[in-house]
């Protein structure tokens, strides 16, 4: 009688920087398919990335195994029993991490697999950060097991560092907003809050800083007010660059038809999302050359059914914008590309509907906590199929 091997599950040891979040979804549904234990080293990123405070013990992941590394002079010190002693068989690990290439060596010395998760698309420049990270990362990327990627830029760069392509796999981003009955009705309170009436209404979400690239936006805003007073841009967000941007607003002339609406918690963004005609993301890049990561929004206005301009600049806007169909993507830093697609949508009622449709189609079919459980899952297989066959 034949009988049939199913192969074992491996117990990984997952290590991460924080548990933002959009992440907690998809680290509850990893713990449900492998045995993993979670090590943070760094919680307080979130607090300073975005002014959100997390605890240790960390809302949305009852019953997941994790562990909060403290720090002793900027070092997780409960991290390396983890790596030295726990009993586990395979590493995924990121280079956001501040131990990312010790935990790669000592993976190495034990020669445990590791696979290495990156957001990273591009960085470049002559100062010191924008040569040595390049060549931290290509060491990393030639010498992994593999490799985790958001998107195809993403892994575009790895392979142009050096890593293979077949060791690349795709893990796409997902969000993690609901939209429910509530929200419909609230979007029609923030209209009559806000005096916006039949108004068109253009809407930015994001940090206001340099990179986000906000200053283009009201330029490019400002041509467009000036070519149909029926329109509102909404800017949703705190930053260092808020006074200035209230300036520059002012400056324009636009400030009446400008509202900057401060800081929204994670889930009340949703009846922004709906009460808007277009979500735009202009990011630049300001980072010794690099663009914006990944940037959630695009996630987040396309679930909410909405058409999304974005910049060159933003690692998502190549994987999730089909230009003309569910919205555009144009050069980082031009008033002029900003300015001719917002008047596209905005001009054509039925063409936006359409590419919100769409926006909405193309997450449900290829960015949601499933699709990001089956690129892990085919990294992990590639890594079990590989060390059989060296183990022959």
């Amino acid at each position: 009688m034949m009988t049939s091997t199913v192969p074992r599950v491996p117990r990984i040891l997952f290590i991460h920087n924080t548990a933002v979040w959009y992440r907690r979804p998809f680290f509850r549904r990893l713990s449900q398919v492998y045995d993993v234990r979670f090590v943070f080293t760094h919680l307080q990123v979130q607090r300073d990335e975005y002014g959100v405070d997390i605890s240790e013990n960390i809302e949305g992941m009852e019953g997941v195994t994790y562990r909060v590394c403290k720090s002793h002079l900027g070092i997780p010190t409960g991290l390396i029993p983890e790596l030295l002693w726990g009993g586990f068989e395979l590493i995924v690990d990121s280079f956001g991490t501040r131990w990312s290439v010790p935990s790669f060596l000592i993976a190495k010395l034990r020669r445990k697999p590791i696979l290495l998760w990156s957001e990273d698309w591009g960085w470049r420049g002559k100062s010191l950060k924008g040569l040595f990270i390049p060549a931290v990362i290509r060491f990393l990327v030639s010498h992994s097991d593999a490799m985790l990627v958001p998107g195809t830029k993403h892994k575009e760069y790895l392979v142009s560092l050096g890593g293979s392509g077949e060791k690349v796999f795709i893990m796409p981003n997902a969000s993690n907003l609901v939209i429910d009955r509530n929200d419909y009705q609230e979007k029609e309170r923030v209209r009559d809050n806000l005096h916006i009436g039949a108004n068109n209404v253009v809407l930015y979400v994001g940090r206001l800083a340099k990179q986000k690239g906000v200053d283009y936006l009201l330029q490019a805003f400002c041509r467009v007010r000036r070519e149909a007073e029926n329109v509102v841009l909404l800017i949703i967000g705190e930053g260092e660059c808020r006074s200035e941007l209230e300036a520059l607003s002012k400056s324009l002339n636009i400030d009446s038809c400008v509202h900057f609406i401060g800081a929204v918690d994670n889930e009340k963004l949703v009846p922004y999302y709906l009460l808007c005609d277009v979500c735009v993301v202009p990011s630049v890049s300001v980072t010794h050359g690099m663009g914006d990561r990944w940037v959630f929004v695009v996630n987040e206005a396309m679930l909410c059914g909405k058409p999304v301009i974005a910049t060159d600049a933003v690692g998502a806007a190549f994987d999730m914008i089909k230009n003309g169909v569910n919205g555009f993507m144009v050069p980082e830093r031009n008033v002029d590309a900003l300015y001719r697609a917002m008047r596209t949508v905005l001009g054509d009622s039925e063409l936006s509907l359409k590419m919100g449709e769409e926006s909405r189609r193309m997450v449900e079919g290829g960015f949601t906590y499933e699709h990001m459980i089956a690129g892990l899952k085919q990294a992990v297989e590639y890594v079990r199929v590989v060390k059989e066959d060296c183990g022959r």
